[in-house]
């Protein structure tokens, strides 16, 4: 994990600046934790993203404990919201694999920039074949992208 997060840093040093950042899964554990991992590392500069959209995230990882060699998943009850920034949420309430954790990954995100769409799907993505699905996520991405614009 800790040679993804330096990886993504670089990438978002030399191909950015980018508006928002988007993961699925595994990607969205690696974008959490990366934002969690700059904002305390860098307390006074703004987020290199203005907004972040979460597909069936897991919990991230303690950035201090990669640091020592160590994964431990961030548990949202000790720390309270750690992203400040908007995010939207969006996971299906039938997954199997990685059941609840979108839920923790959620409870990490800012009450009043956090935008929620729960399907009925499982561990995917929405497509055309759940068209209800597909329109309440765009409406969840759709208020973090305006709650991000009215930042700036």
């Amino acid at each position: 994990m800790s040679h993804a997060l330096s990886q993504l840093a670089q990438y978002i040093s030399e191909e950015g600046p980018f508006d928002g950042v988007l993961g699925f899964s595994q990607g969205a554990i690696l974008a959490a934790t990366y934002l969690i991992q700059f904002s305390q590392d860098h307390p006074s500069r703004p987020l290199p993203f203005q907004c972040a959209i979460f597909f069936s995230g897991g919990s991230p990882l303690d950035p201090q404990a990669l640091g020592q060699g160590k994964l431990r998943q961030i548990d949202p009850k000790v720390t309270g919201a750690l992203l400040k920034l908007p995010t939207a949420n969006i996971w299906g309430r039938n997954d199997t694999a990685w059941p609840g954790s979108s839920e923790v990954l959620c409870a990490l995100c800012e009450d009043l920039n956090r935008n929620v769409y729960i399907h009925d799907g499982g561990h995917d993505i929405p497509g055309a074949r759940a068209e209800e699905a597909v329109q309440g996520s765009v409406r969840a991405i759709r208020r973090a992208i305006d709650q991000a614009l009215m930042v700036q």
